[in-house]
């Protein structure tokens, strides 16, 4: 796996996800981000540093973690909106989180 195009996905699809434009991301993450670098970001053109990542999860509004939680990029494409937040939130869980969720669920089905 290419861990820059990886992370430009993961990028391209929380910002669709939110509905912004590249250039609606760019000016969310405040000056220092220019709508091409977001471009190249996405492409896996270019490296982040940890501030670049955390000015992107402000302008996407998330939190940085986020941004790591790829899916093979098969797997992205053939999933509905919900269903990719769905499995997010799942991955993000902690186990104790997890447990609650899966007794939520048995209990509505």
């Amino acid at each position: 796996m290419d861990i820059q195009k990886a992370f430009g996905r993961r990028v391209r699809e929380l910002r669709k996800r939110a509905g912004l434009t590249q250039a609606e991301l760019a000016a969310g993450c405040g000056r220092s981000i220019e709508m091409q670098r977001i471009g190249e970001i996405e492409r896996g053109e270019r490296n982040c540093t940890l501030r670049t990542v955390e000015r992107l999860a402000k302008g996407l509004r998330c939190e940085a973690a986020e941004l790591f939680l790829f899916r093979p990029k098969e797997v992205g494409r053939s999933m509905s909106m919900i269903d990719a937040r769905l499995v997010d939130l799942w991955k993000a869980a902690d186990d104790e989180t997890k447990r609650k969720a899966i007794r939520i669920l048995s209990e509505l089905l």
